[in-house]
């Protein structure tokens, strides 16, 4: 995709590194109302859905990757609650300096250093709430691997958050509540029963202070999220990326942490999409693209670097031997 406006001048005008000068707080575009995730439009097969509690009792004793493979199926089959059928507009603005240097035909600095800023708004639909199994009476939020999280994104035409994003949404948030932590004993943390029990407390809380499902709430999980550095630090490539958790004063509980395989996830995690068409001061661009072009990721990510590949590949054979 082609720098946004600021192209290299016939001439020989350089564009220097620039940096993020100012953001600011998102919100949401209530005038614009919902979208439908055009996925579900098409893909509703109710011989299979199961509430979510029975969908739990069906998995608890299965391995890791068995309970992938069902979660995505369920997901894909459209049994998810309402709410998760429709994004929601966010918008933000960033502002930018960038910094040129004018050259001569004949290659030599033509002039001082310029510095310029320029203001971006952006523009894009996200799901209000993690993805979860069942209907609007009986639905369990379910923590997924990052391989099992990018097939349903990748259906869905969506894409994971960066941290970056992950803060932009925590900021639209419509109600706050405490985070609600398990103490680790064994791999409880790690079982189906933990995530329904997890996703009880969390609807619990909610009811207390008068948010609906289907609002943006801040402190319910932490984000599965995109790093360059997992394509970045060898160690780590088969790993998972997680951010986020926030507290009602806005601080996350959970920094960016990429230590755990790609084979692990606990009641803790939680998968957020959003949809890969976004808008930058009005043009329509692909979130993928913008996150790895070498001027644009500055709008969706804080990191130094673009991405080489803004997703998992979960197309590779990354599953750990004896898991």
């Amino acid at each position: 995709m082609k720098n946004l406006l600021l192209a290299v001048a016939v001439a020989g005008l350089a564009l220097l590194p620039q940096g993020l000068s100012a953001q600011k707080k998102a919100k949401i575009d209530k005038r614009a109302g919902y979208m439908e995730v055009p996925w579900f439009q098409t893909h509703n097969d109710e011989s299979v859905a199961l509430t979510g509690h029975e969908f739990i009792q069906k998995v608890q004793d299965m391995g890791f990757w068995d309970m992938e493979e069902q979660t995505v199926a369920q997901i894909l089959a459209g049994n998810v609650p309402s709410a998760l059928k429709k994004f929601r507009k966010i918008t933000y603005t960033v502002t930018i300096r960038h910094r040129y240097q004018s050259y001569t035909l004949e290659g030599f600095p033509d002039g001082p250093v310029k510095n310029e800023t320029h203001k971006y708004k952006v523009e894009m639909w996200v799901l209000p709430d993690y993805l979860a199994v069942g209907n609007d009476q009986d639905f369990v939020r379910m923590p997924m691997g990052p391989l099992a999280a990018q097939r349903v994104a990748d259906s869905l035409y969506c894409s994971l958050p960066t941290t970056f994003l992950s803060d932009r949404i925590n900021e639209v948030s419509e109600g706050r509540i405490e985070i609600f932590p398990f103490r680790p004993v064994g791999d409880r943390n790690m079982k189906p029963l933990c995530f329904e029990d997890s996703n009880n407390a969390i609807n619990a809380l909610m009811r207390s202070k008068g948010l609906k499902f289907g609002q943006f709430v801040s402190g319910l999980k932490k984000d599965v999220v995109l790093t360059t550095r997992l394509e970045n630090e060898p160690d780590y490539y088969r790993h998972v990326a997680i951010y986020g958790w926030f507290h009602p004063d806005g601080h996350p509980q959970q920094p960016l942490f990429i230590r755990h395989g790609n084979f692990y996830s606990d009641y803790s995690h939680g998968i957020r999409l959003i949809y890969r068409t976004i808008k930058i001061d009005g043009k329509e661009y692909d979130l993928r693209a913008v996150l790895e072009d070498p001027f644009l990721f500055r709008l969706v990510s804080k990191e130094d670097v673009p991405f080489k590949r803004a997703s998992y590949d979960w197309q590779k054979p990354w599953h750990f031997k004896g898991r």
